[in-house]
């Protein structure tokens, strides 16, 4: 149990995935280093009984396994906290640019997101943007409100349990998490768009709850990734 009134919210982005392969949803070798890192620095809490919560997909419970290797029975996995298809918003957004008026980058960009990564992280927000309006909806996921009001759900129980002095610890994607924290702190779409893009796998940020305000003490750490070049961001 964390100190009554102390209890924190720990939000943490699966590490690095297989990008540029058949099966983007597993962990690249590096990405398993960085759960290790992620799992040393949360470990004070887990051990002190955090709730801990992931989503369903593979990344999140191959990340979430070295916080959870003696507990498996006490995470509670969501499909609530899992993430939009980014490939599935930019294929739409290809399929209707011209009505949308959205600019493209080249296709030779788009079809090597290793070599051009930047590029796709800076169209990212663009494509999003014009979901978040409804300007289309995924076929899969449907519109953004949809979307935001899924990964909302879990919150009130984490609230119960923050006031029963019970830290959290969830393991999802960029996407989910930037939505979460962008809504609990009151922030502004624009911003919700430049954290999706700009969360470090395997990073930390914690949020507090004191008089039923949310507050965001640290957002997007990487600090237990630094040496051995941990620190990416797909």
């Amino acid at each position: 149990m964390a100190e009554h009134g102390c209890a924190r919210l720990f939000l943490v982005r699966h590490g690095q995935a297989s990008l540029g392969t058949d099966d983007y949803d597993r962990l690249s070798e590096r990405g398993h280093r960085q759960a290790a890192r992620v799992a040393a620095r949360l470990a004070g809490p887990v051990a002190r009984g955090a709730g801990l919560w992931s989503g369903t997909l593979r990344r999140h419970n191959q990340t979430l396994a070295p916080l959870a290797h003696a507990r498996a029975a006490d995470v509670e996995r969501s499909e609530d906290l899992n993430e939009f298809s980014t490939q599935g918003l930019m294929r739409v957004a290809l399929e209707h640019s011209g009505r949308l008026g959205l600019a493209i980058p080249p296709r030779h960009q788009l079809a090597d997101p290793v070599a051009h990564l930047d590029v796709l992280l800076a169209w990212c927000p663009q494509v999003i943007a014009v979901w978040q309006s409804d300007g289309f909806r995924d076929p899969d996921v449907g519109s953004w409100a949809a979307f935001r009001d899924r990964v909302l759900r879990p919150v009130a129980r984490w609230k119960a349990s923050l006031r029963a002095g019970t830290d959290v610890v969830v393991v999802s994607s960029a996407g989910v998490i930037a939505t979460i924290v962008a809504s609990l702190a009151g922030r502004e779409l624009a911003w919700q768009r430049d954290l999706a893009v700009s969360l470090y796998n395997a990073s930390v940020t914690e949020l507090t709850l004191a008089e039923g305000a949310w507050q965001v003490d640290v957002c997007n750490c990487t600090s237990h990734l630094q040496s051995d070049g941990l620190r990416t961001r797909a």
